[in-house]
């Protein structure tokens, strides 16, 4: 009797612990799923403002390029065209990174995790290269600005060629933004399906 007592006992413990650990279970996976969306979300939003504010800085050192040519074309001395993105040199990249260190970016479909990993990795080095840019205005172009026009050209009229690559480097920087602001829109549309 006494065995048997013991055997129900243990039974009713088993159940138990096991319904508490499928309990346990569920509530891990719901709070899982909730922190996943919610990190989710922020990747959506940060793709959002890369995809817009990209395109903005890319036409704004183009048109600040394209004034400077016309200027040239018209044989008029003018400054350099150059754009500086106001703040910081790196745009934000939190969520994404948050995302990735959390582990929440294990749940997201390997293919698209990898093509958001490659498209991180790309507008970093995008970045850093615009970061190299800005050190070269800071210290050739802006010190120059007092001076006028004539500190950018040799005593032949034609403009420096560090200013002339400078400005070639500028240009191809905003077309590596449009591409990434054309990618970060893609991703973008992709993410928002999954949430």
């Amino acid at each position: 009797m006494r065995l048997g007592r013991w055997a129900g006992e243990l039974a009713v413990i088993f159940v138990g612990v096991s319904a508490a650990f499928v309990v346990d279970n569920y509530r891990d996976s719901r709070n899982q799923a909730a922190e996943f969306h919610q990190a989710l979300s922020g990747v959506v939003a940060e793709l959002d403002r890369h995809s817009t504010r990209a395109c903005e800085f890319a036409d704004s050192f183009s048109a600040r390029i394209k004034e400077w040519e016309e200027a040239d074309r018209a044989g008029k001395l003018a400054i350099p065209g150059y754009y500086r993105i106001p703040g910081s040199t790196h745009p934000p990249t939190a969520a994404w990174n948050s995302m990735v260190s959390s582990g929440l970016a294990r749940l997201i479909e390997p293919k698209l995790r990898t093509e958001l990993g490659y498209f991180y990795s790309e507008f970093t080095g995008v970045h850093d290269n615009y970061d190299r840019y800005n050190q070269f205005t800071e210290r050739e172009v802006l010190p120059r600005l007092a001076a006028g026009p004539n500190a950018f050209y040799g005593p032949d009229g034609r403009i420096l060629p560090m200013f002339r690559v400078h400005m070639d480097l500028q240009q191809e920087f905003a077309n590596d933004l449009r591409k990434l602001c054309d990618k970060a829109h893609d991703l973008r549309i992709r993410l928002e399906k999954v949430r």
